[in-house]
């Protein structure tokens, strides 16, 4: 089942990179668990970010990036508090129909 433009679910759980076959998780160790993931200065994020973070939170703000690591595929973005643990997770559990 495609999940999106870049990752599937495959009925045992894992996820892969539709691109390259790569595993990427599962259901026990995360959906996105071997991606690589990058940090910068949320401005960096493009043109429309460009306030500093400073002026509305006294949190430190990232971008934060996870990449497939065999084909740097971009996965997921989000702009977060720095001290979040990790990147968001998705619940991808199926339903029965009816």
């Amino acid at each position: 089942m495609r999940v999106d433009d870049n990752v599937e679910l495959l009925s045992d759980g894992t996820t892969r990179c539709v691109h390259c076959q790569t595993a990427l998780g599962d259901s026990t160790a995360g959906t996105l668990a071997r991606a690589l993931t990058r940090e910068s200065a949320s401005q960096t994020a493009g043109p429309s970010v460009h306030a500093a973070p400073s002026l509305f939170t006294d949190r430190p703000i990232v971008l934060r990036q996870l990449f497939c690591p065999s084909c740097l595929v971009l996965l997921a973005t989000e702009i977060v508090p720095s001290d979040e643990p990790g990147m968001r997770s998705w619940n991808l559990t199926q339903k029965a129909p009816g």
